[in-house]
Order: structure tokens, then C-alpha cells, then sequence
């Protein structure tokens, strides 16, 4: 092998050792960069599926009147013009007994 031919075999394992940990790098963004798209496309396609939901019960609301009163009347808590309201509160719960050798 003549100095030429080991000249250049040097030149071409110094570019390769200079630029395969910069590819490296580069592979290793790229695949997180794919995971990352992945993620954001399962998180739109979530989004989308909750925005034709919530299409759906606008349309609702809009063309079915019982539908807006029951929906008015679970979340809000609102009545009608001639109802009265009645809240039953739960009975406070008992004090706990004192232990007999206790002040």
C-alpha cells in the first residue's frame, strides 16, 4: 500500500468518527421528534372525537327543548316558573364517644 491509499483510508476514518456521533444525534432527534408527533396525533384525534360530541349535544340543545330543561335542570340546578325547590340537608353525624378514662 503506497502513502496515497493510507493518506486517504486516514482521511475517510476521521471524517467517518467526525460525523458518526453528529448522525448519530441526528437519528436519535428524529425519533423523538416521531414519538412526539405521535403523541400530539393521539391527543388531536381525542380532541376531535370530544368536539363531535360536543356538536352533537349543541345540536341537541338547539332542536330538543326537554333536552336543554334536563340538562339545565341536573347541572345548573334551575326550576321552573310555578316549582318550588326543597334541599333535604343529611343529619350532621354523631360526636364520637370519649374514651371512659379520659378529663
Amino acid at each position: 500500500m503506497n502513502w496515497q491509499k493510507i493518506i486517504w483510508l486516514a482521511a475517510l476514518l476521521g471524517l467517518l468518527a467526525w460525523f458518526g456521533p453528529l448522525y448519530y444525534r441526528k437519528v436519535s432527534e428524529l425519533n423523538q421528534l416521531r414519538r412526539l408527533q405521535e403523541r400530539q396525533q393521539a391527543q388531536l384525534v381525542a380532541l376531535e372525537a370530544e368536539t363531535a360530541s360536543l356538536a352533537l349535544l349543541v345540536e341537541r340543545l338547539k332542536s330538543d327543548p326537554a333536552e336543554m330543561e334536563r340538562l339545565a335542570r341536573e347541572k345548573l340546578g334551575l326550576v321552573g316558573k310555578d316549582e318550588i325547590l326543597y334541599k333535604v340537608e343529611p343529619e350532621p353525624a354523631p360526636p364520637a364517644p370519649t374514651p371512659a378514662g379520659s378529663p
